[in-house]
């Protein structure tokens, strides 16, 4: 079986732009441009793949492959990301939270025109970016339903990506997800996708500017032993927020980044 990494990332900045404005929580997903084209670099004889891609492909590719991701639709998606992307000729999904899209520093519809038309994948990171596990399972519903409608409407094309808001997996949102007509859904589970992967649960590993080069060579590689101590990492975490709850837990960790960033 083929090993193949879904990588998450979110937002890429200049190199040495200060992450002041950022929210604390963001922050550790910020790459500079460097390190983001380094990343890219390391993929040089990969086959880079959208998720409905790999999807369509039965989530098994011939030969090493890589599927590129990011959450939220920051503008720098396409200010940043997408011109080293298409310069690279790497392709990549970009889910975006259709409620916010043209608002602040968000994509706008003719930027991502543009890049579905350069051959990336725009998918849905629901409507408003709320929690799933604390909606009704009508409002879950619309999340998903409005969300697509919006951006098919504004795309002109289909939309049949999603990711779950804050990366916890919800076995609603994974049924609801097949009901209203998307193919695939990814969340934060660390670990790769192969043939007998369950598209409606892909893993992702999450990039951050702290990651190491060489665990990010590592992950290319479809270094197993690497993943596993990243799951394990989580799995703490993952006991943290079962104790806390989603929303108890990411209260604290805003106030632990806040805590740090203040240093």
């Amino acid at each position: 079986m083929v090993a193949v990494p879904i990588l998450m990332y979110h937002d890429v900045q200049p190199d040495g732009a200060p992450i002041d404005g950022v929210a604390p929580e963001k922050r550790p997903y910020v790459l500079d441009r460097a390190l983001f084209a380094a990343h890219l670099d390391a993929m040089a004889g990969m086959a880079s793949l959208t998720v409905a891609g790999l999807v369509g492909a039965g989530c098994a590719p011939v030969g090493p492959a890589v599927v590129l991701t990011f959450d939220d639709g920051h503008v720098s998606n396409y200010t940043e990301a997408f011109p080293a992307l298409a310069a690279r000729k790497i392709v990549a999904t970009f889910y975006v939270v259709a409620g916010r899209v043209g608002q602040g520093k968000t994509l706008s519809w003719a930027q991502m025109r543009e890049m579905a038309a350069a051959g990336m994948e725009i998918g849905s990171h629901t409507l408003t970016h709320r929690e799933p596990a604390s909606l009704t399972e009508a409002e879950l519903r619309h999340e998903l339903r409005e969300s697509k409608r919006l951006l098919e409407d504004g795309l002109g094309q289909a939309v049949v990506s999603l990711s779950s808001p804050t990366g916890f997996f919800n076995p609603r949102m994974s049924r609801l997800a097949r009901a209203e007509g998307y193919t695939s859904l990814c969340f934060g589970h660390y670990g790769f996708v192969g043939s007998e992967s369950d598209p409606f649960r892909l893993n992702r590993i999450a990039v951050k500017r702290s990651t190491p080069m060489a665990e990010v060579e590592a992950i290319l590689a479809g270094d197993a032993a690497v993943v596993r101590r990243l799951r394990r990492a989580q799995m703490v975490r993952n006991g943290a927020k079962h104790l806390l709850g989603v929303r108890g837990y990411l209260a604290l960790k805003g106030v632990l980044l806040r805590l740090r960033g203040a240093r």
